[in-house]
């Protein structure tokens, strides 16, 4: 089983692709993982751009991938919840999980559709390469909790 995350956009603050770094790192202590940079949309306006990534974001999904699309109205989850839910996803059929966050205008109804689950990181609105780094640290924290490591508190 492998780990991606699909992320629209480069990270352009230095702390938080430094923050990202570091937890990836930390999970592929746990499992194999990697971090994919999907090009922004040179289109002109929003609508356009939200199409254009979609549509290649659709073209690089496998149909064997099992999609979590960041999205704020998703389900939110404990983080002891969603490392049960981890725990199904290994011992499932799912080969390969990509974690996606869309750009900054979102992502169009077709990837809502395809994804496995919505996942909502919380009820307050964080920047799209904010929500990178603090799905990375909930990852690695959902590991923790799976391995009976010290690095979750409760």
């Amino acid at each position: 089983m492998k780990f991606e995350f699909w992320f629209v956009g480069k990270t352009t603050e230095k702390y938080l692709d430094e923050g990202i770094q570091t937890y990836l790192s930390r999970i592929q202590h746990h499992i194999q993982a990697g971090v994919k940079i999907i090009p922004s949309s040179k289109e002109s306006d929003s609508r356009k751009i939200s199409e254009d990534e979609c549509r290649r974001l659709l073209a690089l999904l496998k149909p064997t991938d099992f999609l979590v699309l960041l999205d704020e109205r998703g389900k939110q989850f404990t983080s002891i919840a969603l490392s049960s839910e981890i725990e199904k996803w290994m011992h499932g059929r799912a080969k390969n999980i990509v974690f996606l966050v869309g750009g900054a205008f979102g992502v169009n109804d077709q990837v809502r559709e395809r994804a496995g689950l919505i996942l909502s990181a919380s009820k307050f609105t964080f920047t799209h390469q904010m929500i990178r780094l603090i799905l990375m640290e909930q990852i690695y924290r959902a590991f923790s909790i799976i391995k009976g490591e010290k690095y979750h508190h409760e």
